[in-house]
């Protein structure tokens, strides 16, 4: 397609389509539609349009593999708003039929639109058939950005490390005012490598394995019975009175006694690659056997919490946490100086939930927290940026500082009090942080994206899935007030029966977008 790829062609197909009627066979010199339909027959706007034509050369002339097919939409006024063309393909004799499959996207504007379908052919065009007329409606999401908009842009740390600019530089311009100091990283961090604990009772998910399992050999506190050999697994299920049970099945299947635990299971690597384990239920999109095991350093503690679930937890020197954390946040290419700047921010981050204290772990290993892939991601580039800056953390009046980043700032980041916000009928402004001023950052370039787009039906379903309900169209959303960076902070939703106003966050969340550096087009 001439604007963008159509990624989602087949999800936005619909069931119901029209039909053209068929044309008389007595037309002379043009090209007759004998029988098609276009699917779907309401497009949202920048919608996927199919045409499944039949057409017969009724023309003296054969026709060329190489004509051009064009689709062409007009609006209500008669003016072209877009048009593509696409070669026949295949010659057509005089009196024969052809098949055609056309797609194309409709314009990205609400009202009425007509679409044409013609052959160049010999210098001339043939109308195929009538042009077909829609009423667009619906909506698109066009912004910068991936994330809260706070802190440091690790795109534009990229940037700014490939213009020269070292860790310090690069972190003093996201945190204003603060400095880097030296703290002692000696102790334990813990992570939850789940977000929520782990039900044993459920059926475990088999693209994950048979079970959930810790590859042994490992050595298992205060249980020796449940140590094995090489090629067995520790496996993991719920007992008949509802408790978390583990037991060794051998390489050959065979399972040995289970023992069932009310307290922390804690669980030791005996090799140097560490505990190998499914438990996160993670494959980061790769389906190659052995994909769903992660390997980690430290102690694994499988922590009860209530019937037949556990909370599994990952206990590690700081240092060696953050050598899992990196390579998570920052591919290890985007050089020494980016890499060493997200080692000082992860490590304040880290620090700062660790003295928070309580519960059964520190931080959590995800995007509530701070990705962490543990061992099985970690590269030699982002161990070395780690163990450069060792203890460096960034502090603001002599305490460690709230050490935000996220993917992109889309070319500007936020004040803090425009981050994290709530609209109650108005703007409820969160934490004014004097280290955390948006900027201009030039140096980002993370593309732009585009997310839609949505009809004003399902826009309205999924407002609705969401437990706001205004009605079986969503007509309008309104900007009501933005940012200084331009990020949307509150918009109001006019449904086909009710008015509601959101915050741009939640605006986000519901619609699945990367940013709220947003423009909304559209309408219902």
């Amino acid at each position: 397609m001439s604007r963008r790829q159509i990624p989602f062609l087949i999800a936005l197909v619909a069931l119901f389509g029209w039909v053209f009627p068929p044309l008389s066979a007595s037309a002379a010199a043009t090209a007759t539609l004998v029988a098609g339909t276009v699917i779907p027959h309401n497009p949202p706007i920048d919608g996927v349009v199919r045409l499944d034509l039949r057409v017969r050369n009724d023309t003296a002339s054969a026709w060329a593999a190489g004509d051009l097919i064009r689709l062409t939409w007009k609006a209500a006024d008669g003016k072209q708003v877009t048009a593509d063309a696409r070669p026949l393909g295949q010659a057509v004799a005089p009196a024969a039929t052809t098949d055609l499959a056309l797609v194309t996207l409709s314009p990205t504007a609400v009202g009425d639109f007509t679409l044409t379908t013609e052959l160049e052919t010999r210098g001339s065009r043939l109308q195929i058939g009538d042009p077909t007329a829609f009423h667009l409606s619906g909506f698109l999401f066009k912004g910068r950005g991936n994330g809260h908009g706070l802190g440091m842009s690790q795109w534009g740390a990229r940037g700014r490390a490939g213009a020269g600019d070292d860790d310090k530089k690069i972190l003093a311009a996201y945190y204003q005012s603060s400095r880097i100091d030296s703290r002692d990283t000696s102790g334990p961090v813990r992570i939850a490598l789940t977000h929520g604990p782990i039900d044993l009772a459920r059926p475990w998910p088999r693209v994950f394995g048979a079970m959930p399992f810790v590859a042994e050999p490992v050595t298992v506190e205060g249980h020796p019975e449940l140590t094995g050999e090489s090629g067995s697994v520790l496996g993991f299920d719920s007992s008949q009175g509802g408790l978390p049970e583990a037991f060794v099945q051998s390489a050959s299947g065979v399972r040995g006694t289970s023992v069932s635990f009310n307290g922390a299971l804690v669980i030791r690597g005996a090799a140097s690659a560490g505990i190998r384990t499914n438990i996160l239920q993670m494959m980061g999109g790769d389906f190659r056997s052995g994909a769903e095991q992660w390997r980690y350093s430290g102690e694994l503690r499988l922590i009860p919490k209530g019937s037949a679930t556990v909370l599994p937890v990952n206990v590690l020197p700081i240092e060696d946490y953050l050598k899992g954390v990196v390579p998570a946040e920052m591919p290890p290419y985007w050089g020494v100086e980016a890499l060493k700047a997200q080692a000082i921010a992860a490590r304040t981050y880290a620090m700062r939930k660790i003295s928070s204290g309580g519960g059964d772990f520190d931080l959590e290993g995800n995007q509530f927290d701070q990705a962490y892939s543990g061992l099985t991601e970690q590269v030699k580039a982002s161990n070395d940026a780690v163990d450069a800056t060792k203890g460096q953390v960034l502090t603001y009046n002599g305490q460690l500082l709230s050490a935000l980043y996220m993917a992109s700032g889309g070319g500007h980041t936020e004040n803090s009090e425009y981050g994290f916000i709530h609209w109650n009928h108005g703007l409820k402004p969160a934490a004014n942080l004097p280290y955390l001023r948006g900027i201009a950052d030039p140096l980002d370039r993370a593309p732009s994206w585009q997310v839609g787009p949505f009809s004003a039906t399902d826009a309205a379903q999924i407002l609705r899935d969401n437990d706001e309900d205004l009605g079986d169209r969503l007509l309008g959303i309104d900007i009501l007030q933005k940012g200084p960076s331009g990020r949307v902070l509150g918009v109001r939703l006019r449904g086909s029966s009710k008015t509601d106003e959101i915050s741009g966050p939640v605006l986000r969340a519901w619609f699945g977008l990367p940013d709220t550096l947003v423009e909304i087009v559209g309408g219902g």
